[in-house]
């Protein structure tokens, strides 16, 4: 059995393959990449984990500083994600 970290390791190091969730993912992801300070597998990672969900690729720049590659902990007392899920429950 060959170990599951080992598989992801190897395509992660050559970048041969990544899985999208839609077009707006991938294109989020190549915009940002291109404008973030650092390219290290952190940040390449917090630009596409934030990029999967339409909530947090418009509040990007409340959540993360690209330039500096800092993420701001104060969004997380932001409500804008629970906004949506009460109107939601209201309609």
């Amino acid at each position: 059995m060959t170990n599951t970290a080992l598989r992801a390791g190897a395509q992660s190091a050559n970048n041969t393959h990544m899985v999208f969730a839609n077009e707006e993912h991938e294109k989020f992801y190549y915009e940002k990449l291109k404008q973030a300070r650092y390219q290290d597998c952190y940040h390449k990672a917090l630009i596409y984990i934030l990029g999967t969900s339409e909530d947090t690729r418009n509040h990007f720049s409340q959540i993360c500083d690209i330039k500096s590659g800092y993420i701001k902990p104060e969004c997380l007392h932001q409500g804008y994600h629970r906004k949506k899920q009460e109107t939601e429950r209201t309609a």
